[in-house]
């Protein structure tokens, strides 16, 4: 049965990856959405639907939802995957440059999925994907808005799963660790925050350094993406998927250390690949 999917943060990354390999694989409808339309050009050569969105802009997102659901038909399984990494020290990063990280990644989603959700209760059926992350689970410094985000959809999407399991709906959360893709060029560039000569200089070109080789070395998005795919059609799915063996390491040593001993193991791996 052809189903329609909705995926958010569509124009690079996971979210291209994912869309590219349904309409190139699968009969199914995607609708694909982003905040700069241009980039969505690729994927709707390849047959998707586009709707432009802003994910900061809880009334769009509705009103994204409303036409997707007049135009294509009503939403069987949403990937949210919009999101974005900022990092900088605790005590730099500028205010409103924290806000709009909670704004994409955390407030965003989260509407996202109350928006979908009336028309798959209504349906008793529906499958919620969720972009997570292994920072879910751990956090270092220079990432702690990043990883306070994750830690935030992991909260949220653990209690919506227990909410709308009895309505037909399943939510599945895919937890990668560091992997090959234009994040984290992004997140290092773009979105890196380092006073020079501050107190945190060094530790953050540090950090840097550590992070630019870690996503050098790091696998392609390619599992990743198959899991997503099979979290959004796939017959039977867990609640939850850690994708790399990265993500699997940081959550177990997340639970297992001892803080102190945590901290110090973050410390000598950074040492060791910088």
């Amino acid at each position: 049965m052809t189903k329609v999917i909705w995926i958010t943060g569509a124009s690079s990354g996971f979210g291209m990856a994912t869309a590219l390999k349904l309409l190139r694989e699968t009969t199914h409808e995607v609708c694909v959405s982003a905040r700069r339309a241009e980039l969505l050009d690729v994927l709707v050569k390849e047959g998707a639907h586009s709707y432009p969105l802003d994910i900061t802009d809880q009334g769009q997102i509705h009103s994204i939802r409303e036409r997707i659901e007049s135009e294509v038909g009503n939403i069987d399984a949403v990937l949210v995957n919009a999101g974005y990494g900022v990092y900088g020290p605790i005590e730099e990063v500028p205010n409103e440059v924290m806000v709009r990280q909670f704004e994409v990644n955390v407030f965003g989603a989260v509407e996202t999925i109350r928006s979908v959700l009336p028309t798959m209760r209504a349906n008793s059926s529906g499958r919620i994907v969720i972009t997570s992350s292994s920072a879910a689970h751990v956090s270092s410094a220079g990432m702690g808005y990043y990883a306070a985000t994750k830690h935030s959809i992991k909260a949220l999407g653990t209690a919506l799963r227990q909410e709308v399991k009895s309505q037909g709906i399943d939510v599945v959360m895919i937890e990668p660790g560091i992997v090959k893709t234009s994040f984290g060029e992004v997140a290092l560039e773009k979105n890196y925050i380092n006073t020079e000569g501050g107190a945190y200089s060094p530790l953050m070109k540090e950090l840097k350094q550590y992070m630019l080789k870690a996503f050098d070395r790091a696998p392609s998005p390619d599992r990743t993406r198959d899991i997503m795919v099979k979290g959004l059609i796939g017959e039977k799915v867990k609640p939850i998927y850690r994708t790399t063996k990265d993500s699997l390491v940081l959550s177990y040593l997340s639970k297992l250390l001892p803080a102190e001993a945590y901290d110090f193991v973050i410390r000598e791996g950074i040492k060791r690949l910088k």
